[in-house]
């Protein structure tokens, strides 16, 4: 019995400063006392004359209808009296102020000790705010008082119950009021005992009839969603004589008119006597289940033993939407089947510390030499090849842990359960690896042909006697990838990204990396996209500049300050025309480019001219040189073009004057190279007007990327523009001139 947060204000709820939180009612005196059960104070109510006391909240607090509620308060006597019992109450209001209550809800009456004792367990009431409540009150009350007697509460707390997260009521779960959530059903007797509690100060007590199976379900259906898995729980704790008999929590199905359908098999646990133990289930709602029920089971060896239920649950597991595994190789609730060790540590189920849930997974290092700790999931996972899908698990690790490396291995498997292929994305724990749990996110794309897949994870130098914790291990479709194709009509690369906001990281950047493993950044809209602001999750990226021919892969990395994650994509290989064309592109304007046939011969011989001055000396035969660096590469190529519409689009190309990207075949081992091109020489190739052969001269010389942005797209069509505009008029305010029209830029 708890509040997840009260709903009261400090000074309301411990009355450490004043009694200003209160409001008096009739009959009674309100003073700060120096009596407490918690704190330094609490609040008195003296009776004016005999009878009862009471008070009320002075300012009512926000509630949400629907929502289920509760409320406690501590009382004890200023002085020794019997025949005293005290209540709190909550009232439902729909406005702030003012107004009469829409309903309210009361406890059942605690009674004060004959001593000044503070009465333990608390008056505790349950309620749920009814439709159009907005607000409510707490009202305090104690009867029995003789004239001028004080009695003293502390610590009135008001808010969500601290239940656990279902579809079971508070009462359910905890009886905390009362055990009307229970039915006995078989060789059962049900109490609502105080002696101990896992939360609150009630749990439910089963007492076996007889020696045999013992059943005790729920009173009434909850409502559940077919193909949904769910977790079923409680904590139990055997009396004596008990310890070791077999416990399960069972989730039966029940259909919308609440006739039995099925259960789904349920984990046996065997807790030891006078010890609370989760016992867990887990199962899926079969086709046609729109309501369960909770049932608890174990075996009596004789009668009159006992069990102390409490901390119910029947709850959707909390496993992210798309989520490839199902909950218990995700949290390891149950037990860890769904794990393998695969060398340098053994693993276990352990409930000494869990992130999420109860338990986690335990990995104790065995310090095999040369062995890292390796653990891997059991069964492979089905994927669709070209997703990206992202490995979220919760980590914790021993001291010593800072610096240590945690690699996630993919490996992708065919239908045939053949190995496709392996990526591995190591973390580097940083200092604060050791102080608690770490999340190392990691994410791939599923190669073509992948069926399943099967992650692992290594964590590298053990540490005897340090074991490591796995926790809500999520692996889910998304995260951060870079998907590149080629886009073979322009000549370029199509690059996905996305995942960019995962990790709330502030900046992107993009580069492609050549088998030299040596990484150029990517042109963008303005300029290259090595920082780039990160404003939605996904984006596309055109590279104009990829080589032709040869595999390239594509570096994205996401970041705040020295904070980052990166991934690398998929190696993609953009097609070449035929081996005796080379394709000429602007890079700045990428719609404009053209592909040409170099003539016999026409390869440019490059020259590299020397800068140095000879300094012929007096009297001495050798002269003296001062030397530079050489020029860069100069040359003459020649090329051939044949239609009208192959010499319109070269000089559609070469008439901006502006630096150039030559792309070679591949085979002629030729880097690509930028080059500024000089005077162009286009002469007839046959000597007969009517043939629209040409063989052009062009002299290069070789220079710098140039800097700047890449404006327009080479797939641009009238197509485009006419998605993009409703009407002519849109049109023609949203551009200056028909290269507006052209590029896409509006305003040009």
């Amino acid at each position: 019995m708890s509040v997840a947060s009260n709903l009261l204000p400090a000074n309301t709820s411990g009355i450490e400063t004043d009694t200003s939180g209160w409001t008096a009612g009739s009959n009674t005196t309100l003073s700060k006392s120096t009596r407490f059960y918690n704190g330094a104070a609490s609040l008195g109510l003296t009776a004016t004359s005999a009878g009862t006391v009471t008070a009320t909240t002075s300012a009512r607090v926000a509630v949400v209808a629907g929502q289920e509620y509760t409320a406690y308060s501590y009382w004890a006597n200023a002085v020794a009296a019997a025949g005293r019992s005290a209540t709190v109450r909550v009232d439902w209001y729909a406005a702030v102020s003012g107004g009469s209550a829409i309903s309210s809800v009361t406890s059942a009456a605690g009674s004060l000790p004959n001593a000044t004792t503070w009465a333990t367990p608390p008056p505790i009431l349950i309620g749920t705010a009814p439709v159009g409540a907005q607000y409510a009150s707490v009202t305090v009350t104690c009867t029995g008082l003789s004239a001028g007697a004080t009695v003293v509460t502390d610590q009135v707390q008001f808010g969500p119950p601290n239940g656990p997260a279902g579809v079971l009521p508070y009462n359910t779960s905890g009886v905390e009021v009362d055990t009307s959530g229970w039915a006995a059903w078989t060789n059962v007797t049900l109490a609502r005992s105080s002696t101990a509690a896992w939360e609150g100060w009630y749990s439910l007590q089963l007492t076996s009839v007889a020696a045999g199976e013992v059943h005790a379900g729920m009173s009434a259906n909850v409502p559940v969603t077919p193909g949904v898995e769910y977790l079923a729980s409680v904590t139990v704790r055997p009396g004596t004589g008990a310890g070791g008999l077999e416990v399960r929590a069972e989730l039966r199905w029940y259909d919308a008119g609440g006739s039995y359908l099925s259960s789904s098999p349920s984990t046996p646990w065997n807790p030891a006597e006078g010890v609370w133990t989760r016992a867990t289930s887990i199962g899926v709602a079969p086709e046609g289940a729109t309501q369960a029920r909770l049932r608890l089971r174990t075996a009596a060896s004789a009668a009159g033993q006992t069990w102390l239920c409490d901390r119910m649950a029947l709850a959707a597991t909390p496993v992210p939407a798309g989520s490839l595994v199902g909950y218990n190789v995700q949290s390891i609730e149950v037990d860890a089947s769904g794990w393998t060790a695969l060398s340098g540590c053994t693993i276990s189920r352990t409930t000494e510390t869990a992130w999420e849930g109860a338990a986690c997974l335990r990995i104790d290092e065995t310090g095999t030499s040369g062995m890292d700790a390796t653990v891997a999931l059991s069964t492979a996972v089905p994927v669709v090849p070209r997703q990206a899908y992202q490995v979220a698990p919760m980590l914790k690790l021993g001291a010593g842990a800072a610096g240590r490396l945690f690699t996630t291995t993919y490996s992708w498997f065919n239908s045939a359960d053949e190995l496709i292929r392996s990526a591995s994305v190591t973390w580097s724990l940083g200092s604060s690896a050791g102080t608690g749990w770490y999340v190392p996110t990691t994410s791939a794309v599923a190669p073509s042909g992948a069926a399943t897949l099967v992650v692992a994870f290594r964590i590298e130098s053990p540490l005897i006697g340090q074991p490591a914790f796995l926790d809500d291990v999520q692996i889910t479709p998304g995260g951060l990838a870079v998907i590149a194709d080629p886009v073979p009509t322009s000549y370029s690369a199509s690059v996905a990204l996305q995942g960019l906001t995962s990790g709330g990281y502030t900046y992107w950047g993009l580069w492609r990396q050549g088998a030299d493993g040596a990484l150029v950044p990517i042109r963008g809209p303005q300029t290259d996209l090595t920082q780039v602001s990160i404003v939605g999750d996904t984006t596309v990226v055109e590279d104009y500049e990829a080589p032709l021919g040869v595999q390239v892969r594509y570096y994205l990395k996401i970041w705040t300050g020295s904070s980052y994650r990166s991934v690398l994509s998929d190696p993609v290989t953009i097609p070449e025309p035929p081996s005796t064309e080379i394709v000429i592109k602007d890079p700045g304007l990428p719609a404009r480019q053209t592909t040409a046939v170099v003539s016999k011969g026409g390869q440019p011989q490059w020259t590299r001219r020397a800068r140095q001055g000879v300094n012929p000396v007096r009297g001495r035969s050798r002269p003296i040189i001062v030397s530079d660096v050489r020029t860069s590469r100069e040359g003459t190529m020649t090329l051939v073009t044949e239609t009208a519409e192959d010499l319109a689009s070269m000089w559609w190309l070469l008439e901006t004057g502006n630096v150039l990207l030559i792309q070679w075949p591949s085979l002629w081992g030729e880097r690509d190279v930028y080059v500024s091109v000089g005077d162009v020489v286009e002469a007839p190739y046959i000597e007969y007007a009517e043939y629209t052969d040409r063989l052009w001269t062009i002299p290069l010389t070789e220079v710098d990327r140039p800097i700047g942005g890449v404006t327009g797209s080479a797939g641009r069509t009238w197509a485009t523009v006419l998605s993009d505009h409703p009407d002519a008029m849109d049109l023609l305010t949203s551009y200056a001139s028909w290269l507006g029209v052209y590029t896409g830029l509006e305003g040009t």
